[in-house]
């Protein structure tokens, strides 16, 4: 049964794709669902999805970067039924990344994309792309 008309639209979830000379940054989840995922989260009311990110990566890793102007894509999420917007990321300066969310998150790490495309099963092809271009 689809969601009445009046309920509230969920705000979209922005995934931060964040590649460097040593990868794509990846996080392992907590709660398993899924196990490895990119960096994201809820864009705020009020706020650019390129902000959402950049706010999401430092708050999740401590890691500074620049979002994209562009997104690499956009699509409803087949599981969850949110909408996602995949951005490009770099960091800023420095690569080093730690835990921030501990509650969200077990682990960080940058991963070359032969190991992102086997935690990362069934990658959106757009962000696939992306990754083969910058780390292929």
């Amino acid at each position: 049964m689809p969601d009445e008309a009046t309920a509230p639209e969920p705000q979209p979830v922005v995934a931060a794709i964040v590649t460097s000379e040593l990868g794509v940054l990846i996080g392992k989840r907590n709660d398993g669902k899924p196990p490895w995922t990119f960096i994201a989260g809820e864009i705020e009311p009020g706020e650019s999805a390129t902000l959402a990110a950049v706010r999401e990566v430092k708050e999740e890793t401590g890691l500074d970067v620049i979002g994209a102007e562009r997104e690499i894509g956009r699509r409803v999420h087949p599981k969850t039924g949110r909408t996602m917007i995949y951005l490009a990321c770099k960091p800023v300066d420095k690569t080093d990344v730690y835990v921030g969310d501990e509650e969200e998150l077990a682990e960080v790490r940058w991963v070359k994309l032969e190991e992102a495309e086997e935690l990362l099963p069934n990658l959106f092809e757009p962000v696939m792309v992306h990754l083969a271009r910058e780390l292929g």
